[in-house]
């Protein structure tokens, strides 16, 4: 009778705190408002519900899906320590246990004796009755909430449906924390973002903005303020049809003038509004203008070069048909011949500007420094102007700093055509008045110096907006069309200063003239009593008679191994006008049977050849040489090929030296003779 009054008696107890707890659930939610972090959530949800449902343990987890795992995150007896963190916390793999059954079904549990189930996992201790319930948000689950209780059949379907509604209950509250988390992780996320980002109800008025639109509109934009843009109106009710619309708009800073470029993306919210994310193309319209810019200058690169390349081409091709058909007299021939050779070196002149300037944006540019008279340089390229200049009614001056000292270290070839572009440039732009060179001397040690030239010309003058504009190649002062030229000189004269570490600025000023300076740092040659006073004229060595005697077998003979029938012909008569024998092959294998046969004192070797080229026919007549004791046959590289890498292959080898086609008779001469000169001393 007393155990039968005992079972009454929990039972009745039971039932009372049952009682109590559906009285409880009427205040849980408003327990929990204000509440909008997660994990405090779950505390509260185990300090003041399940600790008042009388229940002893109870742990509450949330799903991970990227690891598909529950982890506990907040707990009601053993397990929680100060309400605050978990005791020795374990992760249940979504499927294993109860809890992980409940989360994978979506399906409450309750087991009345754990012994009886063979997925049963141990946390910190066993108890015999388990309940766990899902935490649902529609078809998701969130977590579980799990309870434990060392009796069998402790929990009956009223505890069932009392976890249910808390952990209903729960799900609501964390969906919408999360849900206030994300606002505001998005809000936060708009407002530091570094684009423009507005929005906007249908007449334009801001409902929100972060600093970075506010910074390129450069005006006061703040909530409830009026965005007024162009075509703005237009473009939110197509984005209001359409769903969304791109709009591009302008803005110029008030303090800089400088113009920006947004490009904003209108999107229309089912709420009415519109979003506005925006982003800064200015960088792009730029790039745009610019290979617009380009793909103009190359278009007129392409009609300046049709031009520049057909007319003389044209006075080249009539002039010769002319000798040919015509019965000139000698001095009508000689006026012919003159006009087709300035043609022919004005179109060398082209081809060698377009290959200088691919190799220096190429990197292939190879500089050869060696001492200069900068005095009779420069000298000697002013006058070399002074006709052209007179021509046109010009004076030509030359001012030099006493103090520049004789002898200097550089890049002869290309100071040489430094001061020929600017000096030409000069002429070329001038009407009337002077252009002068000087020449400065700056910052003089025992070392070296910085030598400044400046040509200056009373000119047209160039607009500020031109000036960097005419550094770059194709390009000439706009409106200068009619002025002959490609546009490549000053982007070529740029290219070799910053080769030769140096520096170019240009001072103008509109109808009253322009400034070039040109700023190198050049060492002192070492040994200044060593060195010639004079160097060859910018024209190239004068005549030279070249002495065919040397104490090679042959002294007199040359050979000429060229494919090309024209080139060996005018090589043969120019070889023969000097007073030499020439000898001619047109492939490697008759110029090496040529060279055994009648022992030149000279070869000129083309480098591309048929059967045999003429690299391996010089290794052939080098390998010869060495195995028969004979003296070493001088070998001059005569070939169209003007790359580096040939010249490496060319010395390489073992010949001696190069000469690049179209070559200039006068300094094939002179480098014939010294080169026969050189193989008498030795002997």
């Amino acid at each position: 009778m007393n155990a039968a009054f005992n079972q009454h008696k929990a039972s009745s107890r039971r039932e009372v705190l049952r009682l109590e707890a559906l009285s409880l659930l009427k205040d849980f939610a408003n327990d929990l408002i204000g509440i909008e972090e997660i994990d405090a959530l779950l505390w509260a949800v185990a300090e003041r519900t399940i600790s008042n449902l009388g229940w002893q343990d109870c742990v509450i987890y949330l799903m991970d899906p990227h690891r598909n795992v529950l982890i506990q995150k907040a707990a009601f007896g053993p397990k929680s320590i100060d309400y605050k963190s978990i005791f020795d916390p374990i992760e249940v793999p979504v499927g294993r246990g109860v809890v992980g059954k409940v989360a994978s079904t979506g399906q409450a549990m309750r087991i009345s004796d754990t012994s009886q189930f063979n997925d049963y996992i141990e946390d910190d201790a066993v108890r015999f009755s388990e309940l766990a319930v899902p935490i649902l948000w529609g078809q998701e689950v969130l977590g579980v909430i799990d309870s434990e209780h060392p009796e069998r059949n402790f929990y009956q379907v009223e505890d069932q449906l009392i976890l249910e509604t808390v952990a209903g209950i729960t799900a609501t509250k964390i969906q919408n924390a999360r849900s206030i988390q994300s606002n505001s992780e998005l809000a936060l996320f708009y407002e530091r973002n570094p684009n423009p980002v507005l929005q906007l109800n249908e007449v334009g008025m801001v409902s929100f903005i972060n600093e970075s639109a506010r910074r390129y509109f450069h005006e006061h934009l703040d909530v409830g303020s009026l965005l007024v843009l162009p075509k703005l109106k237009d473009a939110l009710l197509t984005a209001k049809k359409k769903g969304r619309f791109t709009l591009r708009c302008n803005q110029t800073d008030p303090k800089t003038g400088e113009e920006r470029t947004g490009e904003f993306n209108i999107v229309h919210l089912d709420a009415g509004q519109f979003n506005l994310y925006g982003s800064d193309i200015s960088h792009i319209v730029d790039l745009q203008k610019a290979a617009e810019a380009a793909n103009e200058a190359k278009s007129r690169f392409l009609s300046v070069m049709s031009h520049e390349i057909r007319t003389p081409l044209n006075a080249i091709l009539g002039l010769t048909e002319l000798l040919i058909d015509e019965e000139a007299n000698r001095e009508e021939q000689l006026r012919h011949l003159a006009y087709m050779e300035f043609s022919g070196r004005h179109l060398l002149s082209l081809v060698n500007d377009i290959l200088d300037l691919e190799k220096m944006a190429s990197g292939k540019v190879q500089g050869a420094p060696q001492p200069c008279n900068v005095i009779e340089l420069s000298t000697n390229i002013v006058d070399s102007f002074q006709n052209r200049a007179e021509n046109v009614g010009l004076e030509l001056k030359l001012n030099i700093d006493p103090n520049l000292p004789r002898q200097l270290i550089t890049e002869v070839r290309w100071l040489t055509q430094i001061l020929n572009n600017l000096i030409g440039n000069a002429v070329k732009y001038t009407s009337t008045g002077t252009i002068t060179l000087n020449v400065f001397v700056k910052n003089q040690n025992n070392q070296g110096c910085t030598v400044r030239f400046e040509v200056s010309d009373t000119g047209p003058g160039i607009p500020a907006s031109e000036l960097s504009r005419i550094l770059q190649p194709f390009e000439q002062i706009q409106g200068t069309t009619q002025i002959e030229g490609t546009g490549l000189g000053l982007a070529i004269v740029q290219a070799l200063i910053t080769e030769m570490s140096g520096t170019l600025s240009i001072e103008s000023e509109v109808n009253k003239g322009s400034t070039f300076s040109v700023e190198l740092d050049l060492p002192r040659a070492e040994n200044q009593s060593q060195l010639q006073d004079t160097i060859p004229s910018v024209d190239g060595p004068q005549d030279l008679q070249a002495s065919p005697h040397t104490d090679h077998d042959n002294p007199s003979t040359i050979l000429l191994a060229d494919d090309n029938e024209l080139n060996r012909f005018v090589a043969n008569k120019l070889l023969t006008r000097w007073g030499y024998t020439v000898v001619e092959a047109v492939n490697g294998q008759e110029a090496v049977r040529a060279w055994e046969k009648h022992g030149p004192c000279l070869i000129l070797m083309d480098v591309q050849m048929p059967l045999m080229d003429g690299l391996e026919a010089t290794r052939i007549i080098r390998n010869n040489e060495a195995t028969a004791g004979l003296k070493r046959s001088p070998i001059l590289a005569l070939t169209a090929d003007a790359e580096p890498q040939t010249n490496e292959k060319i010395i390489n080898v073992g010949m001696d030296e190069r000469v690049i086609k179209p070559f200039n008779p006068v300094e094939l001469q002179a480098i014939i003779a010294s080169t026969i000169e050189s193989l008498r001393n030795e002997g």
